[in-house]
């Protein structure tokens, strides 16, 4: 073994320790930034050198620097976030929607239902008061407007869902750029060799990001490089990615790529929410208004206009309701401007209460799927209110898995500084003693060269 080799193998230490002081300071300054990835270094045995029956070890290599990371728990996290993002905004979305029916208040659609047919109760007990005859119309423009109300802020609901799913699918549009740019670069590092640690940790939090979206699956192959696909639908890969558009198709929202319509399997995500919201939720709860103010206007309606007014002479055949069409209840203009309009008497003569009687018993008939007006408008808000609590729980249930999830992440691959100052102290001293022995090595070559 030549004297040569004790400063080949001094300075390969000096190098390996120096890379290492390097990451374990790259570890240091990233102690607080959640997107980074603790890295490691791997030591290896320089290659021998062979002297006939010896062999002589030849120092010490850097082989890999190594990111901790558990793929089992960045796949839970990535499945449990669709799972959370979809429930809290299916929360948000239906909090609204509940604000608007103002229940339990004096203002409820509930109340003034109530109010309406109790107006006509009253009117009963006197059918020649202009007073309560008053209270009638009254009532019924309540509820009318209530009715108005409630329709136009679903509907307006729906459009702010509209644009915000168009904002969601550019985000992601966003996204499967920068990860086609990231695939590319963690590709280009990979192939001549270098450490591309800092690249894969981009990749893996716009993955995570991606996840709160839509659900995605990924694919992590040879080179690094993320495929991915959302709701089943290729989006990105080392060599291509694609563009989704979002487009209202009839009533129906749907994602299209390159202007094509895709059968995507939306699933999971904030994106999922806003859809599945737009299409099927409150279009439901818009049906169901339509159908408990349709029952409202025909049942009225179909009593009111067999009996008379208390105009000189009597009227019959007058409809109290005049149309109901999106959320507007129109109520007979003659009735506004004259509530003697209001049929009350059955016969023409001027006691006479049945019809104000029959009116108001309809609150109390079971005409609308086997249920009376107010259990069905009761089924409307309680089916918002069940909803919400079961998105509340499924929240507050993934919420929790991701706390933990999270945690275990941050515990496996989090930086400890604690651990990083000791690996710090422990490559400075193998530095030192590497040093040192190269002023050996030197010393001796020095005493050689004297002695000649």
């Amino acid at each position: 073994m030549s004297l040569s080799s004790l400063f080949t193998i001094s300075t390969s230490s000096l190098f390996a320790h120096q890379k290492a002081l390097a990451v374990t300071a790259s570890n240091i300054a990233n102690a607080n930034n959640p997107a980074y990835t603790r890295q490691v270094v791997m030591f290896g045995t320089a290659p021998p050198d062979h002297r006939a029956y010896f062999s002589f070890g030849s120092g010490v290599n850097v082989d890999k620097v190594l990111r901790v990371r558990n793929g089992v728990t960045d796949t839970q996290i990535r499945n449990n976030n669709q799972k959370f993002y979809n429930a809290e905004k299916q929360t948000t979305v239906l909090k609204q929607v509940e604000s608007l029916f103002s229940e339990p208040s004096d203002l409820g659609l509930s109340n003034l239902i109530t109010n309406f047919f109790n107006s006509w109760d009253e009117l009963a007990a006197d059918p020649q008061s202009s007073a309560l005859r008053t209270t009638v119309a009254q009532s019924a423009q309540n509820l009318s407007e209530k009715i108005s109300s409630v329709y136009s802020g679903i509907t307006q609901t729906k459009l702010d869902l509209k644009n915000e799913a168009k904002d969601t699918v550019d985000k992601i549009n966003i996204i499967v750029e920068q990860l086609h740019t990231v695939n590319s670069q963690i590709y280009e590092a990979h192939v001549v060799g270098n450490y591309d640690n800092d690249l894969i940790d981009k990749r893996d939090s716009l993955l995570d990001k991606l996840s709160q979206y839509a659900n995605i699956n990924v694919s992590i192959d040879k080179n690094e490089v993320a495929n991915v696909s959302i709701g089943g639908v290729f989006a990105v890969d080392g060599l291509h990615h694609v563009k989704f558009d979002l487009k209202q198709k009839g009533e129906k929202l749907v994602l299209q790529t390159n202007g094509e319509e895709i059968k995507s399997n939306i699933q999971g995500g904030s994106l999922n929410a806003l859809i599945s919201m737009f299409n099927v939720q409150l279009p439901e709860k818009l049906n169901k208004l339509d159908e408990l103010s349709s029952t409202i206007m025909t049942q009225v309606n179909e009593i009111h206009s067999k009996g008379y007014t208390l105009t000189k002479p009597p009227q019959t055949n007058i409809n109290f309701f005049t149309d109901y069409k999106d959320g507007v209840l129109t109520i007979n203009q003659d009735i506004i401007d004259d509530p003697y309009n209001i049929a009350v008497s059955s016969d023409g003569t001027d006691g006479n209460n049945k019809i104000a009687l029959d009116i108001a018993a309809i609150k109390n008939k079971e005409i609308l799927n086997g249920r009376t007006i107010s259990e069905n408008y009761s089924d409307l808000v309680s089916g918002v209110a069940n909803k919400i609590n079961l998105e509340e729980q499924n929240q507050e249930s993934y919420g929790l898995v991701l706390h933990q999830l999270n945690q275990q992440k941050a515990e496996y691959s989090g930086v400890s500084t604690d651990e990083e100052m000791v690996n710090m102290v422990e490559y400075q001293k193998s530095y030192d003693a590497a040093a040192k022995l190269i002023k050996v090595a030197d010393d001796l070559l020095q005493t050689l060269i004297n002695m000649v």
